[in-house]
């Protein structure tokens, strides 16, 4: 059984995250677990601590989580179509990167999902901060990224962005392979560089890559190098026709350049497209 944890505000952002997730899974058994933190997030923690005994404004936001779950879950179960699956909610007085970090120490989390508002304006900022802190807090976790106004479909291309620097693990080649398959997808690698500019090692990998993606029959796409990869990499969504996005953390790997770029935010979070963040090897 799949284990999904998704961090939701209630709001249309939020719940659009839901029905993608839904729409993947449909037909298979699976726990989704939904998290509603309800202390702001720029709260410290020490502020927090001291402000746990309890008051009006504490319990309001506690029942108004509580309730904004429970409501989300009864919507669901009420559904036909949703009753292989699990729904379980989890109201928390906690900063939202630290109760990711409980849940996915506390269950056995597959992936998570995370809605973005995939505009500009103060809300998404917020939203997209909440999604960065997110890739950071459950780095060894999938975690797909889904914009506002993205909606599921199948029949796509999906980018693989990567640059070959160390060997695949059989977890990252087997969650790209099922991306592919659940989504019928066409695949597409892309490296930002040349031919020629890999060394033996990145030869080696692409080798590795592209024989255990065999089945997948994935194209190579070169792309030349810009001011930043973040900015190769906008470039590469607009001109290519890619409808989801799939990178994978490793050390010195362009999503950690990614996280300490503002740049991050007119692709991670200026896009209608998918984002598919894959956890590095494992040691």
């Amino acid at each position: 059984m799949h284990h999904i944890l998704i961090p939701t505000d209630f709001s249309g952002t939020a719940l659009n995250a839901v029905n993608y997730a839904l729409s993947f899974y449909k037909g298979e058994r699976c726990a989704f677990h939904f998290l509603n933190t309800y202390t702001p997030d720029f709260v410290h923690s020490r502020v927090m601590a001291l402000a746990h005994g309890g008051n009006q404004a504490e319990d309001a936001m506690q029942m108004a989580s509580e309730e904004g779950l429970r409501n989300l879950i009864e919507s669901l179960s009420a559904q036909e179509m949703y009753s292989h699956h699990e729904f379980h909610s989890v109201s928390s007085f906690n900063l939202l990167s630290e109760e990711v970090k409980e849940q996915v120490a506390h269950y056995p989390i597959d992936m998570i999902v995370s809605g973005t508002t995939g505009a500009s304006g103060i809300k998404e900022v917020f939203l997209g901060s909440n999604t960065v802190r997110i890739l950071r807090a459950a780095s060894d976790r999938p975690v797909l990224v889904i914009p506002r106004a993205a909606r599921f479909r199948d029949a796509i291309k999906i980018g693989l962005v990567t640059d070959f620097g160390v060997p695949y693990s059989s977890d990252q080649i087997e969650a790209i392979l099922e991306f592919q398959n659940k989504l019928d997808a066409q695949l597409e690698v892309m490296h930002i560089g040349s031919p020629a500019s890999l060394t033996g090692f990145q030869e080696l990998h692409k080798h590795q890559l592209f024989l255990e993606l065999e089945r997948a029959a994935p194209r190579m796409r070169w792309c030349k190098h810009q001011s930043s990869k973040a900015q190769a990499i906008e470039d590469y969504l607009e001109s290519s026709s890619v409808e989801m996005l799939i990178m994978i953390r490793n050390d010195h790997h362009l999503v950690d350049e990614w996280l300490r770029e503002p740049v991050v935010k007119r692709v991670a979070f200026h896009t209608n497209v998918p984002m598919l963040v894959l956890p590095p090897v494992q040691p």
